[in-house]
């Protein structure tokens, strides 16, 4: 019996759609909750790691500043009219001196909040309330308890007396009491962050689940608006066949079975997008690595759009340049993604300028028309010759700010519509935060790392720019490298990426080095020697303990780093240090970077001798090729080396 007796079909069919889309638009706003609460959680997260770890370096600046300090002093107090002037020393004490107040005033300003259960950032305040208070009282008394006695030091330094016994006691006991107070620090840290990543994960799963809850009842109400509508109309319009009044088809549509299911498969598809979208702002939570999203997205949307290849192009070198930094294919155009790594434009040379400045989706449907008739720049030749025939392209900003460019790029023509833009859209949006997450998060560990070895190249201002130059010729040399087949299985953009991230913390392990051994301008003993050797354990060891505490937080990036602190001095017939390691032996990331840095150490000025020519550096280089250097590496090297004078050139175009 039909239980609705006092609704008409019609009554019934609008009831149903507006519940539905009233259940539509609730997923839709669900969805865009967890969008906007995720960006959010990821902006305050991200503003928590920033002042955490900056308490950290304040700690370590302090110190730096006292023995600075200190080591003016000593030279005032010594003063014999050589070298230096003492107005000269006295500028520099009175600098640090001032450097040294507001690194003191700075951390104690920010820990104060941290002790209320807040943190201040560029005039934000940012709360972490909710820890339970003995969780971090310990850690505050611990680090109360030293900070009164190591303040009180700070004090004495900044007093300036000419005491240099008191002075040497205070620049003692900070310089032996420095790690204690970064370990307080780096443990309020670890509870923190631990703490807001919980309540993300909770907030997160509890609009996740209130999200898909959502969704199941709009199926659910689907199959009974199906049940109570659609197959009433169809037994109302059999009925009426049956008495003879056909051409009432002419007016209103049949809903036979095989009708219905067109829509039925449209609806589905429209469901399983938003969840695969649902599934990426989960996976945003769960700090995994950008590559891995990017895959993820290319394998879930590819059944909905007509991609075959996902490229991100990075903005470096102060907006002046993009580099194809990421991709994603098809195996028909894993080709593609080879040919690409690395290429770089000028963007002001190209369209992309306009469209980052516009910040605009940009549609184009047929490649080869597209370019017909103007100047065809290398990476359009490389996407029409990989059969490349359409794509979109986006620009990825943040804040205001333009990061790069992501491309949605098919083998066929005229495959793209209007609605492809909007749902592209989204999914960009997605690969903007995990991009954004991702790169913040590596380059803040690797760039305080990095500043360590920063701060012992400084030790020697001759060697100041070597860090960036033997960065550059690393990963020219392994982008020659992923050109030859020997290595492609093995060089990708992400190998190309992390060797020029990694391979300036080759030397970090110098920072163990004694000043009187590292900077000493004549041939080493034999015991010096030893010692220097042992500047590549103490880079991994350091490395290690970086990549260690990582893993608690479920991420390992310095495994490359590791491989180039430890291996760039093993020689390929197995007479290098630190283990001796012989040819393959020896990880090809330290065998690219041994001759990048063997190349820039040669070219250079240092304490023990002049910089030799180009020329004379690459004669050594190819000398040493087989017995030094890898043979197969170097021959690439000498293969492309037109491309490295170049390089060089620039590097020291002002000094010639």
């Amino acid at each position: 019996m039909y239980r609705n007796k006092s609704k008409s079909i019609l009554k019934l069919y609008r009831e149903h759609t507006a519940i539905i889309v009233i259940l539509f638009f609730l997923s839709i706003i669900a969805f865009f909750t967890l969008l906007i609460f995720s960006i959010y959680r990821n902006n305050v997260s991200n503003n928590l790691i920033k002042v955490l770890s900056n308490q950290s370096t304040l700690t370590q600046t302090m110190a730096k500043d006292s023995n600075r300090i200190f080591e003016i002093k000593s030279l005032l107090d010594v003063y014999n009219g050589n070298g230096e002037s003492r107005d000269s020393l006295q500028n520099k004490m009175n600098k640090t001196l001032q450097d040294l107040k507001h690194t003191k005033d700075e951390y104690i300003n920010q820990y104060n909040f941290i002790k209320q259960g807040y943190i201040k950032y560029d005039d934000k305040i940012f709360t972490f309330k909710g820890i339970p208070p003995d969780v971090l009282k310990n850690i505050f008394n611990k680090h109360d308890k030293l900070w009164a006695e190591y303040s009180y030091h700070v004090g004495i330094i900044l007093s300036n007396e000419n005491n240099m016994e008191n002075l040497l006691k205070s620049t003692r006991y900070i310089n032996e009491n420095n790690q204690f107070l970064l370990k307080y620090n780096d443990d309020m840290a670890s509870l923190i962050q631990e703490y807001n990543n919980n309540q993300t994960i909770v907030y997160i799963n509890i609009l996740t689940a209130a999200g898909i809850l959502i969704l199941i009842i709009l199926a659910l109400f689907i199959i009974r608006t199906y049940i109570n509508v659609f197959l009433p109309m169809n037994q109302f319009y059999r009925g009426m066949t049956n008495v003879g009044i056909n051409d009432l088809s002419l007016a209103i549509p049949k809903f036979k079975g095989e009708e219905l299911k067109p829509l039925f498969y449209e609806v589905q598809n429209a469901f399983e997008k938003l969840k695969s979208l649902i599934n990426i702002i989960e996976d945003l939570s769960k700090n995994v690595p950008f590559s891995n999203i990017l895959d993820k997205i290319f394998n879930s949307f590819s059944e909905y759009v007509p991609y075959t290849y996902i490229g991100v192009a990075l903005i470096e070198d102060n907006n002046k340049l993009i580099r194809a930094s990421y991709a994603a294919s098809t195996k028909e155009q894993e080709n593609l993604v080879k040919r690409m790594i690395g290429l770089k434009a000028e963007i002001d040379s190209t369209s992309l300028g306009k469209l980052l400045k516009d910040n605009k989706a940009r549609l184009i449907n047929d490649l080869e028309e597209y370019v017909k008739g103007k100047n065809v720049r290398e990476y359009n030749k490389i996407l029409l010759e990989e059969g490349v025939k359409a794509s979109i392209t986006f620009p990825l900003i943040n804040h205001n700010q333009p990061v790069g460019i992501i491309f949605f790029s098919s083998n066929k023509k005229d495959v793209y519509k209007k609605e492809h833009i909007q749902f592209l859209k989204i999914v960009a949006n997605s690969i903007m935060l995990s991009l954004e997450e991702d790169i913040l998060m590596e380059d803040m560990v690797i760039s305080s790392t990095l500043a360590l070895a920063v701060l012992t190249e400084e030790r020697d201002p001759e060697t100041g720019e070597h860090l960036n130059r033997m960065k550059i010729y690393s990963r020219m040399l392994t982008e020659c490298l992923s050109k030859e087949d020997k290595y492609k299985d093995i060089i990708d953009m992400t190998y190309i990426n992390s060797i020029e991230r990694f391979s300036p913390l080759h030397d970090i392990g110098k920072v163990a080095i004694r000043d009187d051994i590292l900077l000493k301008p004549g041939k080493l003993t034999e015991e010096e020697f030893e010692i220097m050797k042992t500047h590549t354990t103490y880079g991994g060891k350091v490395l290690r303990l970086a990549d260690e505490n990582l893993k608690k937080r479920g991420r390992s990036i310095f495994t490359l780093g590791i491989e180039i602190a430890e291996g760039h001095h093993e020689w390929w017939n197995g007479t290098g240090y630190p283990q001796g390691k012989k040819c393959e032996e020896i990880p090809l990331s330290a065998r690219i970077v041994a001759i990048a840095d063997v190349l820039d150490a040669l070219t250079s000025k240092r304490p023990y001798k002049k910089a030799f020519s180009f020329e004379d550096s690459i004669e050594i280089i190819a000398k040493d090729a087989g017995t030094h250097f890898d043979p197969y590496i170097t021959e690439v090297f000498f293969k492309n080396i037109g491309k490295f004078k170049s390089r060089y050139k620039r590097f020291y175009k002002n000094q010639q």
